[in-house]
């Protein structure tokens, strides 16, 4: 397990194929889940999960429509973004489907592929933690906001200046 801004990521993640979009470090996105193989990793892992770290699944662009799922794997991207389920919508019409909102939390490699059925399990190894980066740069972007409001607040609460402004 490896830490990512305070998150355990585990070793091994299942993984969501998806040729929706690229989640990144940081991003939010919501991802449409309906292929065999997404739809075991939503209703196995997510839906029965008891722990965060059931929540944490990794994201892999697809190279094909997982509409059209095989039973052979398509060629894997070996880069991918770890991310956490924040929410889970399912619906039955017109056709059973999930919709995933992921935040992503870290960039990893794929080490080796475990298993493929019911959904894609594989170990991996987290290449960087942009969360850790991220929360050091929104506590500078914090303390830089509250220094020029300070400065706004003090230089508005000088009475010859606040004379000045109702001119």
């Amino acid at each position: 397990m490896t830490s990512a801004g305070g998150i355990q990521i585990p070793s091994r993640l299942p993984l969501l194929l998806t040729h929706e979009g690229v989640l990144l470090p940081g991003s939010t996105v919501r991802f449409s889940v309906g292929s065999p193989r997404n739809m075991q990793l939503v209703s196995q892992r997510l839906l029965k999960g008891t722990s965060l770290k059931s929540t944490i699944i990794g994201v892999i662009p697809n190279t094909r429509d997982p509409e059209h799922d095989t039973d052979d794997l398509p060629t894997l991207h070996k880069i991918g973004t770890a991310g956490i389920a924040v929410q889970v919508v399912g619906s039955n019409w017109p056709k059973p489907h999930y919709t995933l909102l992921i935040t992503g939390l870290c960039r990893f490699s794929v080490s080796s592929l475990l298993k493929e059925r019911p959904f894609v399990l594989a170990e991996v190894q987290v290449l960087c933690c942009l969360t850790r980066l991220l929360a050091v740069f929104l506590y500078f972007r914090f303390i830089t906001a509250t220094y020029w409001a300070g400065v706004f607040i003090s230089v508005t609460s000088v009475p010859e200046i606040r004379e000045l402004r109702k001119v």
